[in-house]
């Protein structure tokens, strides 16, 4: 799969709405109870890139970005601004040799968790946790797996800052024929975007 480390500029995500889709297939019984399975085992994300909330200049670099990724067919990073901050996430426990752990973000309620793959961190922002002291693991911020050797017994943490993975939704991007700014014609409507599983 082709992937572009590049991020969709910050300013780009200020101008934009962003949330969360699950799957959950709900058939209704004839007493009225409900049978409930979830299609997926994680939520994908999805984004709206608001056209007039953009600034003229970044008309042209959302229009530059999805000519360069050839419409969907390349996925990149996105900032969502709504949930990009880990805070002493566990990973993982000390085994005493070298093992390689997945980055992750717990969201819990009650008596339920779901944990969240982070395949995205943003370089410089991670930090890696050895019993709450800063260890010197190896990050591969191309697909969040962690490369530690850890004391046995010890709790393994980590805190930074992490991009979700998407796409354009659509291969078609139109712009207004008619207002034309210093940056090239402006946008007329809003570009959607997908996140993508890794």
């Amino acid at each position: 799969m082709i992937f572009n480390e590049s991020r969709l500029l910050d300013c780009v995500a200020y101008g934009s709405q962003f949330g969360i889709e699950f799957s959950t297939r709900i058939n209704p019984l004839r007493s009225g109870v409900e049978r409930r399975n979830a299609n997926w085992s994680a939520p994908l994300c999805h984004g709206s890139l608001l056209y007039q909330n953009l600034r003229p200049e970044d008309h042209a670099l959302v229009r530059d970005a999805h000519m360069a990724c050839m419409g969907s067919l390349v996925a990149f990073r996105f900032k969502d601004w709504t949930d990009y901050q880990a805070d002493a996430q566990v990973i993982g426990e000390g085994s005493g040799v070298e093992q390689v752990l997945q980055l992750i973000k717990v969201y819990s309620f009650g008596p339920l968790d779901m944990s969240r793959p982070i395949k995205k961190p943003v370089s410089g922002t991670v930090t890696i946790f050895e019993d709450g002291v800063a260890s010197a693991a190896v990050i591969d911020y191309t697909t969040g797996l962690v490369t530690i050797a850890a004391a046995p017994g010890s709790v393994i943490t980590w805190s930074g800052e992490f991009d979700v993975p998407v796409r354009f939704v659509s291969d078609r991007l139109d712009s207004d024929p008619v207002a034309k700014r210093q940056n090239g014609f402006i946008l007329s409507s809003n570009v959607d975007l997908i996140e993508v599983r890794l």
